[in-house]
């Protein structure tokens, strides 16, 4: 269902809010956006990305930071959904990195939950992948 259009303005500012302190490498500035549960997960396109928690996901964070800076983050396609008091969202994503080996785009997927307590919106759940374009339009699985 389509959020209203209190919960989208609330949700949006929740994922600003929190891409914005994840620019600026700020990690206690990200964590405020989550949910200090023990299960809150953050599932990413590496094969070791899955955090599980704030402690697994606080180690993420800082890898990514150690392996590159986040110039500008772009996003298209956002839709914010909710049903109570739980929300979830989709964008398109390009994070422009810079890294020692040079600068690029990279374009994600992302789907989040995010749930509200105490009056305000916070993430328990995110899934980032990136396309894989080595399967052409159409091809819904790879060849064998």
């Amino acid at each position: 269902m389509k959020a209203d259009q209190q919960t989208q303005t609330e949700v949006t500012q929740v994922f600003k809010g929190m891409f914005e302190a994840y620019k600026k490498r700020d990690l206690s500035g990200v964590l405020s956006f989550w949910a200090p549960d023990p299960d809150i997960t953050v599932i990413g396109s590496g094969v070791d990305e899955k955090s599980i928690g704030t402690v697994q996901f606080s180690e993420q964070l800082k890898r990514d930071w150690a392996q590159g800076e986040v110039q500008s983050i772009g996003v298209k396609n956002f839709i914010a959904s909710a049903a109570g008091s739980v929300a979830w969202v989709t964008a398109d994503v390009t994070f422009h990195r810079k890294t020692n080996s040079g600068e690029f785009d990279l374009p994600v997927r992302l789907t989040g939950v995010m749930e509200k307590r105490y009056g305000r919106w916070m993430w328990v759940q995110m899934h980032i992948s990136t396309p894989n374009s080595a399967r052409g339009q159409g091809q819904s699985w790879p060849k064998a």
